[in-house]
């Protein structure tokens, strides 16, 4: 008789956590605003994330849609560069009359054209290319176990390889009304692990025509340093840094800051790149008075 055996402190801790899951979740989603409906990996960072807390970096999109809607962006389009499983398109579709997306990665982009169907949104287009300085087959790599949005071509390693376009040259084929200006980019999300400057690059005479408010992800200064250095090229000239409430201490001061004066989430005007790890906003002007 063919059988699978577990000992009694390995089923235990298993069912426990299993028990706790099903307990746990649903309840603290009924505490949450509505969130849109997405299929994710659910052992992978970002879909835990999700699972937990409906999408992915939540109190930093309520930002984003209150700038949105202070400058009045909704009759532009959103470009989402690295639009991983669609997190941030579904999330900000409302806030912009379209959203052209670009994630070449193909098992990542089939779940974000499942999550198209899932939230019924009707108003993304989904490019399955990478973004460059340009036209070249590059290598992919995911940087960190878990994470599938850690993949990026910025390594130069990996074992699959996919297609990346010279930005400029890609949207006046494929998203001509956009490369004319008939059509004004209003935001940018880039988050292409370490890769940006080359995007930035590539995309720098249609930065400079629709001058958009980005925001994009500085993990490393020296990363940081040189896509900054290529958004200046273009036209960029104000760097805000998006932080939270006890962002500058450790865990346990961030976490106790927030218990003991609550939690906020602000831009704040910065000279350079900071030394940690923050999601950055640029713009042309202050930020208080892009459009």
């Amino acid at each position: 008789m063919l059988r699978i055996n577990e000992t009694r402190a390995t089923y235990a801790i298993r069912r426990a956590y299993d028990l706790l899951a099903k307990a746990i979740v649903p309840g603290s989603r009924k505490h949450l605003p509505p969130a849109p409906r997405l299929a994710v990996i659910p052992t992978d960072y970002l879909g835990i994330s999700i699972i937990g807390n409906g999408i992915y970096e939540r109190r930093e999109i309520e930002l984003l849609k209150a700038i949105f809607h202070a400058r009045n962006l909704q009759s532009t389009a959103f470009l989402d560069i690295g639009g991983n499983i669609g997190n941030h398109s579904v999330s900000l579709a409302g806030s912009f009359s379209e959203v052209i997306a670009f994630e070449p990665n193909p098992p990542i982009a089939s779940l974000f054209k499942t999550n198209l169907l899932l939230s019924g949104t009707g108003n993304v287009r989904l490019h399955e290319v990478g973004l460059g300085r340009e036209d070249a087959e590059l290598r992919f790599s995911l940087l960190q176990a878990g994470n599938d949005g850690s993949g990026s071509f910025a390594s130069g390693k990996g074992d699959i390889v996919l297609p990346v376009r010279q930005g400029d040259r890609y949207l006046a084929q494929h998203e001509p009304e956009i490369a004319s200006g008939a059509k004004r980019i209003g935001f940018v999300k880039c988050d292409v692990e370490g890769f940006e400057a080359d995007v930035f690059a590539g995309l720098r005479e249609t930065f400079a025509r629709h001058r958009p408010i980005l925001t994009f992800e500085s993990n490393r200064k020296p990363d940081g340093e040189k896509a900054w250095a290529e958004l200046r090229a273009a036209g960029f000239d104000t760097l805000s840094c998006l932080r939270e409430t006890g962002d500058d201490g450790s865990r346990p001061l961030q976490e106790m800051k927030r218990l003991i004066f609550g939690y906020a989430c602000w831009a704040a005007k910065i000279s350079s790149i900071p030394e940690r790890r923050c999601n950055l906003v640029a713009s042309f002007g202050p930020l208080e008075a892009a459009a």
